[in-house]
């Protein structure tokens, strides 16, 4: 009978200390399902001050060309899965022009070219 009492006690024991490692682990996000947005920061430099635009970052379109001041950057919140990209055009056609993605704040798509070529495009799948 005692050897039954300390075997149970044993398995008790047992499971507390797995439930506590859960507990720990979820409390600390270990285990938490990843996000499903990620951070993405679009960025465009041109020389001359000025380039032209266009943006597709899920609900975030730029669709017809625009006209914007340079350094141009807008940060967003993109689902994971979603196609984005970035054109950029310089309408000076001089000096350097490039495009820049950021994800989560670290560089994840890039394009530069220098005039006569006047064209960038930066584009990906959110991972």
């Amino acid at each position: 009978m005692r050897e039954r009492i300390k075997i149970l006690l044993q398995i008790l024991v047992l499971v507390v200390i797995c439930g506590g490692v859960v507990a720990v682990l979820l409390l600390s996000g270990v285990m938490a399902p990843p996000s499903e947005k990620r951070t993405l920061t679009f960025r465009v430099e041109a020389m001359g001050g000025y380039a032209n635009i266009t943006l597709d970052a899920g609900t975030e379109k730029i669709s017809q060309t625009t006209t914007v001041t340079t350094p141009w950057q807008k940060t967003l919140q993109v689902e994971r899965g979603v196609e984005v990209y970035l054109t950029a055009s310089n309408p000076s056609q001089t000096g350097q022009l490039s495009c820049t993605i950021l994800l989560d704040r670290q560089l994840w798509k890039q394009d530069k070219t220098e005039a006569p070529k006047d064209g960038v495009a930066c584009a990906g799948i959110v991972p």
